[in-house]
C-alpha cells in the first residue's frame, strides 16, 4: 500500500522570549522649582528589542551626591530611591523635596523596569546644584491699558519668566523675560481671553514656584489722554486756539467746546485732527470761554481740558 504523506511547512528553531527590556531615557531634564527637584522625562514606546513597549512595573529616580572619582555603581548605592508612578510609556513629569541637598550638587538619573524584570540601562545623568529655594511672584494682576495688558507682581528676585496661555489653549507657552516684576505685553487681540503665568528664575537650573493664573479679557475701554496747554488769542474777527498734540496710537480726533458770556458750554467743532482752531463766530464785546477734548478710536472721549477765557475787543 503507498502511504500519501502530507507535508507541512518549515517553521525553523522557535525564537527566544522577548525580555520586554525598556529603552534607555536618554532626555531627562532636572531643575530645582521652589523647595522640590523637578525631573521630565520621555519613556520611550519600544523595547530594546524594537517591540511595542506595554507597560512598564516601575520606573525609579535616584538622587545623590557626586562620588570622587565618579562610581555610577557607588553612587546608585548611596542615592536616595524614589519610584515614580508610571505604569507606561509617554512624558512624565515629577517632583520630589529638595530639603535634604540643599546647599549640595547631586547627581539624578532615571531607569525603567520592563514588564518581565529586565531593568533599563541608565539614563543620561544630570548634575543639580542645590540652592535655597526661590521665592514665588506674590499678588499678579493683569489690567487693560491702551493698547496693551500690563502685568505686575511683588517679588524680591532678579529675574522673571512670564508665560501666557490663549483662549482657550490648555498649557501656556514662554511668552518673555524681565529683569522688573512687571511686563507690558503688547502682543493682544481686542476681545481675546489671557491666562498669565509667572516666575522667578536663576538660569535653567533654578525656578520658584509658578503664580497665576491672572485672567483678563484685552478691552479697549480707555479714552485718550486729557489734551493739555490750551491757548487762546484774538485773531481777525476771530479765537485762535492751540493746544498740545496728542501722540496715543489710538487717537482720532478732537472736540471743541464753547461757552458764551458764562453761558452752558456746547460743542462748536468735532473730530478734528489738528491741535488748534479758529473760532470765526466769535463777537466784539463778548467774553468766550473754551474747552477741548480727545476722542479715540474706540469713540471714548477724554476729560476735557482746562479752561481758557477770553473777552473779544
Amino acid at each position: 500500500m503507498t502511504a500519501l504523506l502530507s507535508g507541512c511547512g518549515y517553521v525553523g528553531n522557535p525564537l527566544p522570549p522577548a525580555l520586554d527590556m525598556p529603552q534607555r531615557v536618554t532626555d531627562l531634564a532636572v531643575a530645582e522649582y521652589g523647595d522640590k527637584i523637578r525631573v521630565q522625562f520621555t519613556l520611550a514606546p519600544m523595547t530594546t528589542e524594537g517591540l511595542a513597549l506595554k507597560s512598564v512595573r516601575s520606573v525609579d529616580l535616584y538622587v545623590g551626591p557626586s562620588t570622587e572619582p565618579w562610581d555610577q555603581s557607588t553612587w546608585a548605592a548611596s542615592a536616595k530611591h524614589v519610584v515614580i508612578p508610571a505604569t507606561g510609556p509617554g512624558a512624565i513629569d515629577h517632583q520630589i523635596p529638595a530639603t535634604d541637598w540643599i546647599g549640595k550638587e547631586v547627581v539624578v538619573a532615571v531607569r525603567a523596569t520592563g514588564p518581565k524584570g529586565k531593568a533599563s540601562d541608565w539614563s543620561n545623568l544630570r548634575t543639580l546644584p542645590v540652592r535655597p529655594p526661590l521665592a514665588a511672584p506674590a499678588n499678579l494682576k493683569a489690567e487693560n491699558q491702551p493698547s496693551a495688558i500690563v502685568l505686575s507682581w511683588r517679588g524680591n528676585e532678579s529675574h522673571y519668566r512670564i508665560f501666557r496661555a490663549v483662549g482657550d489653549a490648555p498649557q501656556p507657552e514662554m511668552l518673555a523675560e524681565s529683569d522688573q516684576p512687571e511686563y507690558r505685553d503688547t502682543e493682544i487681540e481686542n476681545g481675546t481671553q489671557y491666562r498669565y503665568y509667572v516666575q522667578a528664575s536663576e538660569g535653567e537650573l533654578q525656578q520658584s514656584e509658578t503664580a497665576g493664573p491672572a485672567q483678563i479679557t484685552a478691552e479697549d475701554k480707555l479714552a485718550p489722554a486729557t489734551p493739555a496747554g490750551l491757548t487762546a488769542e484774538l485773531g481777525t474777527n476771530s479765537v485762535e486756539l492751540s493746544w498740545e498734540r496728542n501722540t496715543d496710537p489710538r487717537f482720532q480726533g478732537y472736540n471743541v467746546y464753547r461757552s458764551v458770556d458764562g453761558g452752558a458750554f456746547e460743542k462748536i467743532a468735532s473730530l478734528i485732527v489738528s491741535p488748534s482752531y479758529t473760532d470765526r463766530q466769535a463777537e466784539a464785546g463778548r467774553k468766550y470761554r473754551y474747552q477741548v477734548s480727545a476722542v479715540g478710536t474706540n469713540a471714548l472721549e477724554s476729560a476735557r481740558s482746562a479752561i481758557v477765557e477770553i473777552t473779544v475787543q
